[in-house]
């Protein structure tokens, strides 16, 4: 008799949502902090799920960690020193490493995430570069302690659990004061279909803090509407400053970056 098939499923809104079949188990089990299930899908390849969530997938996590990195690694005058607050599947350190930085910290609250992501996602072994150096400790934190960053990229998940703080006031006020004197903070804020509220008030507080902010959307398929948005908070003014490197994927000139501007403001 044939196996009865595995299968997951996300609710994104009431009746809709997201299905794959999990044609094999790679990972499940619990951090300290949240639920880690890590399967393969025939179609979009190895999938990452935090507490029931699709975090990304092997076949279309470059348009979110894309989307996220560039605007604002082109946008600052200097990348030398790059925090990531978060990110503990590697991708966005993928990203930030085409530009050759000095030095990338990934600032992870939860050591599980980084366990599996080395072991288990096509993103993970960007987190062994000499360049990186991985912490695993609360993002909140660091930004109150260390200071001079001249890109800090918030790659959190939704503004729920371990991730709340980083969508609060205090944080936002914190990422200001840890950037250089010309530093620059992206971070993705959700689906404005689904999370419009938030990102209005998101927004609201870093236009009080920064003196140049920007929002824009892009697009990642499994995401819940399969459109996301992100902010750009600046100490200088929102201008394209440096070439797209090659390698890209989906932004691959100066020109689709300024589009994703458009599609924002």
């Amino acid at each position: 008799m044939e196996r009865p098939k595995l299968e997951f499923k996300e609710e994104h809104a009431a009746g809709s949502g997201l299905y794959f079949r999990v044609d094999e188990v790679l990972y499940r089990g619990r951090s300290e902090l949240q639920d880690i299930f890590v399967f393969r899908n025939e179609f979009w390849g190895v999938v990452f799920v935090l507490d029931g969530l699709v975090m990304m997938t092997e076949r279309d996590e470059y348009f979110y960690h894309e989307a996220l990195v560039h605007p604002p690694m082109s946008v600052a005058p200097k990348g030398e020193r790059v925090l990531v607050v978060g990110g503990g599947d590697g991708g966005s350190v993928r990203e930030i490493l085409k530009y050759g930085p000095r030095e990338i910290t990934v600032a992870e609250i939860d050591a599980g995430v980084i366990e599996v992501a080395r072991r288990y996602l096509p993103t993970g072994r960007y987190l062994e570069h000499p360049k990186v150096k991985v912490e695993i400790t609360d993002g909140a934190k660091k930004v109150k302690e260390d200071r001079g960053w001249d890109v800090i990229i918030v790659d959190s998940t939704d503004p729920v659990g371990p991730a709340k703080v980083l969508f609060s006031e205090g944080f936002l006020r914190d990422l200001y004061d840890a950037l250089a004197d010309d530093g620059v903070v992206g971070m993705q804020v959700g689906s404005p279909m689904l999370y419009s509220e938030q990102i209005a008030e998101t927004r609201a507080i870093l236009e009080g803090i920064f003196p140049y902010v920007r929002f824009y959307v892009s697009f990642t398929p499994t995401y819940p509407s399969g459109m996301w948005g992100f902010l750009l908070a600046s100490k200088v003014p929102i201008e394209l400053r440096r070439e797209v490197p090659p390698g890209n994927r989906f932004l691959t000139d100066e020109g689709k970056v300024r589009a994703l501007f458009l599609l924002g403001d």
